[in-house]
């Protein structure tokens, strides 16, 4: 389980690189056919819009992949389990909510 949940972080983080890069770089071309104009830039605004096809794929794949990292890691973040290191905060959180319901 340890070498699936290291393969899947890496291939998150790299692919999440990627994406976010080709983003960027659709961005800039956009930005580029703007201000070029005429046929080119129409021309540069459909290679951009396909890249962007190509970016959305890989977010996804990546998406995919941290979810399997979280759920075979054990990581759940966003879980409602109460943490025992945390039993002090939770009981001053408790009183503090008391006292606000009373007055």
């Amino acid at each position: 389980m340890k070498v699936l949940t290291n393969v899947t972080d890496k291939l998150y983080t790299w692919i999440t690189l990627i994406a976010l890069s080709l983003g960027l770089f659709v961005a800039l071309l956009f930005l580029t056919a703007l201000i070029i104009g005429g046929t080119t830039g129409e021309n540069l605004a459909v290679v951009s819009g396909d890249l962007m096809t190509w970016s959305i794929r890989l977010a996804t794949i990546a998406v995919l992949a941290g979810i399997i990292n979280i759920y075979v890691s054990k990581r759940h973040t966003l879980t409602m389990d109460k943490d025992p290191d945390n039993q002090d905060e939770l009981a001053e959180d408790e009183e503090e909510t008391k006292k606000n319901i009373v007055s």
